[in-house]
């Protein structure tokens, strides 16, 4: 058993300090407190590891205790003593005992404790003080041996605190309870600190959960949710950077998004990644690539702490150091695979950040797949939407794409004029069953060449209040009813079914009726051919105030409409008229020749 030889006093010149590192048994506050209260007895302290090094002693006591330490003699003794204690101390079960010595012919006690913490020796505490039988002649032979200047040792007997021998057990237990309270004081410390640390990771962990799941309740596209939660992961996580590869509706494995990696569009629909040193998208692919395999075979997780050691990232050891892979599972279906790549403070991945990451991975999994389900209910509802549009579309093979047309121009101005997204998503839906109602309407009517007759024409405008009759029940799409009621009112309070005026006409109705009045001048029908871009904008200008709402018919003008129409027309149905006739002004524009024939929507 080791131990250094004098280490105390407050001249480091006169003893070797003990090294910093040297591990103790309380902290110094504690030790501080302790010997203070036990400094009013006349004891002097002492501090020794659990592996006999002296580590520190009472440098505020007398001049006499502080000429005591520097004495070689004198440690070595103390030491032999807490070396003893430590050996006896040894195994299982561990015994908080104090032992007791004298020195210097009787003249001073000696106590050693145990320090213990869960029942296992951190230290032990040695304990010096002046007893009551200690006489002149035998100090006087001490203060010699310890260098200690005689007329100060006589001094000190003089006003030191003394123990009387037979109370020596006494203060013995005393220091004893003294030294097991500190040291459980301690350990409530250091399990409070622990709990704290414990706490504000959890407090981190739940803040950084409740702020993706706010980011994830968030209607999003999956690429631009998972933008944000990346910018709330690298916030709070030590991940140096983050990535996510989502599984393509037209890729079946990740082999082919690599092959793919040539096409941008592909790689932003598919691979998110932010954060410093972030690796290229390509890059990003070519690590999912690699582990899939292993991906696949986990349930959870995939930790990789040395990536050199890895055969299949050799490629990447140059910048990836330590990554961990979450497969995005819900149900049965990989919607991808979450990343975590590097640590911000150079150290490997804790289980407490692959806990962390893990739940983080679970949830937007969750959302992945609510959003699959939602995507795919939404295909089947614009699936039968469109089914029902296109069978009233093709009862007239003249209007046949209309529907499609007007929601993709009115769309376009509600863009225009600055409508948020989904309610421009809203606007196209409600100009897609615009005319719903004309599968109320007789195929004659409908389908007749040539101008109506007044009582044909009353039938046709009947249609407004028909699809409102036929939508009005469905609560989900009961905002885009006004579009479908109103889309044939005018401004000018000539147009119907009500003859409503202005602003009184809802905003929905007035965008349709410009896109609606757009598309048909711009068809052929039984009693007109289509007439160019130039008349048809021509006819949106003068009419803006009388028929048209004049903003909307301004923020319609100001599109680039010959780039609209070729859109609108390009996306058509396959075959319909609109198409053809697309077809043929890109061919050739002389082909669709001026006609003086005019004849506007809503006033026959």
């Amino acid at each position: 058993m080791a131990f250094h030889l004098p280490v105390t006093g407050n001249d480091a010149s006169a003893g070797r300090l003990p090294a910093p590192t040297d591990v103790r048994a309380f902290q110094d506050e504690a030790f501080d407190q302790m010997t203070a209260a036990w400094r009013s007895c006349g004891m002097w302290f002492t501090e020794w590891n659990h592996t006999g090094v002296l580590v520190r002693s009472d440098h505020e006591d007398s001049e006499t205790w502080r000429w005591v330490g520097r004495s070689a003699a004198f440690i070595e003794k103390l030491a032999s003593c807490a070396v003893a204690l430590i050996q006896a101390s040894e195994g299982p079960q561990v015994e908080a005992k104090a032992t007791y010595e004298t020195m210097a012919d009787g003249a001073l006690h000696l106590l050693c404790v145990p320090a213990l913490r869960n029942r296992r020796l951190v230290g032990v505490v040695a304990a010096v003080a002046l007893s009551t039988d200690a006489d002149e002649e035998a100090l006087t032979r001490a203060a010699q041996q310890w260098g200690i200047p005689t007329a100060e040792a006589r001094k000190w007997m003089q006003n030191a605190e003394r123990i009387a021998s037979d109370q020596l057990h006494r203060y013995g237990e005393l220091l004893r309870f003294s030294v097991n309270q500190t040291t459980d004081g301690e350990r409530r410390r250091d399990e409070l600190a622990i709990l704290t640390d414990n706490l504000d990771d959890t407090y981190e962990e739940l803040h950084l959960i409740y702020e993706v799941s706010h980011v994830l309740g968030i209607p999003q596209r999956p690429h631009e949710m998972l933008t944000n939660v990346c910018k709330q992961l690298l916030e709070v996580t030590r991940a140096e950077s983050v990535a996510f590869v989502l599984n393509g509706y037209e890729f079946d494995d990740i082999e082919a998004l690599v092959r793919a990696a040539g096409d941008e569009k592909v790689l932003h629909e598919h691979v998110v990644c932010d954060g410093a040193n972030c690796p290229s998208s390509t890059d990003v692919l070519e690590i999912a690539r690699c582990l899939q395999p292993e991906v696949d075979q986990k349930s959870r997780h995939l930790l990789i702490n040395r990536v050199v050691d890895h055969p299949k990232l050799e490629w990447a050891r140059g910048w990836l150091k330590h990554l961990v892979a979450y497969p995005l599972e819900q149900d049965g279906k990989q919607h991808g695979t979450f990343f975590t790549l590097n640590c911000t403070d150079k150290g490997d991945y804790t289980s407490v950040d692959v806990q962390l990451f893990r739940a983080v991975a679970d949830r937007i999994a969750a959302a992945l797949h609510n959003q699959h389900l939602y995507d795919d209910l939404a295909d089947l509802l614009m699936g039968m939407l469109h089914a029902l549009v296109n069978s009233v579309d093709a009862k007239d093979p003249y209007t046949y794409g209309h529907s499609e047309r007007v929601a993709y121009f009115s769309r376009a101005l509600a863009r225009a004029i600055g409508l948020e997204e989904i309610e421009c998503e809203r606007v196209y839906l409600s100009g897609l069953l615009h005319d719903i109602g004309k599968i109320g309407v007789p195929d004659a009517v409908l389908t007749k060449a040539g101008r109506l007759t007044d009582e044909e024409f009353d039938q046709l405008k009947k249609h407004p209040e028909v699809g409102h009759r036929i939508l009005a029940r469905v609560r989900q799409i009961a905002d885009l009813v006004p579009g479908v009621l109103f889309h044939h009112e005018r401004v000018d309070g000539r147009g119907y079914p009500y003859g409503l005026e202005g602003k009184s006409i809802p905003l929905f109705g007035r965008i349709i009726c410009v896109a609606d009045s757009f598309d048909a001048m711009t068809s052929n029908r039984t009693y007109r051919a289509a007439l160019p871009l130039s008349m048809a904008i021509a006819e949106i200008r003068r009419c803006a105030g009388m028929q048209f709402d004049p903003e909307l018919a301004e923020a319609f003008l100001s599109l680039d409409i010959p780039a609209l129409f070729e859109e609108a027309t390009t996306d058509a149905p396959a075959g319909s008229d609109v198409s053809r006739m697309g077809a043929l002004r890109r061919a050739d524009p002389a082909l669709v020749v001026d006609s003086p024939s005019i004849s506007i929507p809503g006033e026959q």
